[in-house]
């Protein structure tokens, strides 16, 4: 096979992966206009139309499935192969592409970012902030950061941080002009929701109290997307969000959110590293493994004031 030939599949599987021709484009390097030449040559050489173009995105046909079937590993092991000489270094290099939830981006990655890039400047991070979850493998991550509880089959998971609690919070001014709230079924109305990450579903809230439970399912004033998006709607006014203590925490401390019947909890699982079985991890992986570990346990876990 031709080292063009290669260069075409490469290009392939990274519109298969972004799902459009722009971000493939950015993610290679090169223009949108080089990415859908190289599709055509592709497909006008194998015979056989690999994606159904719209005019805001493209999706694999059948024959394109197949084809990132039996592509996609043959550039893992040469990906592989790569870190494996590059890890002979005793300086570390090489790449890797992790997917991220918004809250473990924040209260996970960024505060030891900088720090991982200072003391390993070769090594190439893409860090993807997304709270729906995806197919790890189908999109090349080499690790994923995730609560414990939403391990995928065939998945290794190691702890990043200790479990939490969920709270009840929302702004001063909501809570000045809402009445009173004494119980969950005072929570009817004004509830902020987050979608859950595997069917986009609202999340149900199940509060527990002195080994009391109660579940609110009603249909909710407003759903988002993530937890950012709902911290930022509670803060604003907009009604009552239910969100991990540490991720409310600067904002309790600031005054821009208050909790709300603090008595009622919701446990969560910790974070935890998620990598396939048959992908090792690479070193640079572990390495920020390390350091957010190193992080997150030193720390003692806030409660709300």
């Amino acid at each position: 096979m031709r080292a063009g030939e290669i260069a075409e599949l490469n290009v392939f599987l990274a519109v298969a992966e972004e799902g459009r021709f722009a971000p493939a484009a950015v993610r290679l390097g090169v223009t949108a206009s080089a990415v859908s030449q190289s599709i055509r040559r592709l497909e006008k050489r194998l015979m056989v139309r690999l994606f159904v173009r719209t005019t805001r995105s493209v999706a694999l046909t059948e024959a394109g499935e197949a084809l990132v079937r039996q592509v996609a590993p043959a550039f893992e092991q040469l990906t592989n192969a790569e870190r494996l000489v590059a890890q002979r270094d005793s300086r570390l290099t090489g790449r890797a592409r992790i997917s991220v939830s918004t809250i473990a981006m924040e209260l996970l990655i960024a505060p030891v970012l900088s720090g991982f890039q200072s003391a390993h400047p070769d090594f190439a991070l893409e860090i993807f902030v997304e709270d729906k979850l995806v197919d790890p493998v189908a999109r090349r991550y080499d690790a994923v950061i995730r609560r414990g509880d939403l391990l995928e089959r065939d998945m290794i998971a190691r702890r990043l941080s200790q479990d939490d609690q969920l709270t009840l919070v929302a702004s001063p001014a909501y809570l000045d002009g809402s009445g009173q709230i004494a119980h969950p079924h005072d929570l009817d109305r004004d509830r902020i929701v987050i979608r859950r990450p595997r069917s986009g579903a609202a999340l149900p809230w199940l509060l527990t109290r002195s080994g009391e439970t109660v579940r609110i399912d009603k249909a909710p004033s407003l759903t988002v997307e993530s937890a950012i998006a709902a911290r930022q709607f509670a803060a604003a006014g907009c009604g009552i969000a239910l969100l991990p203590n540490e991720f409310v925490a600067a904002q309790i401390e600031k005054g821009t959110l208050c909790p709300v019947m603090p008595e009622w909890r919701c446990p969560v699982v910790g974070f935890h590293l998620m990598y396939p079985h048959r992908g090792g991890l690479p070193h640079g992986v572990s390495d920020l493994e390390k350091a957010i570990r190193k992080h997150t346990f030193r720390q003692v876990p806030r409660e709300p004031l």
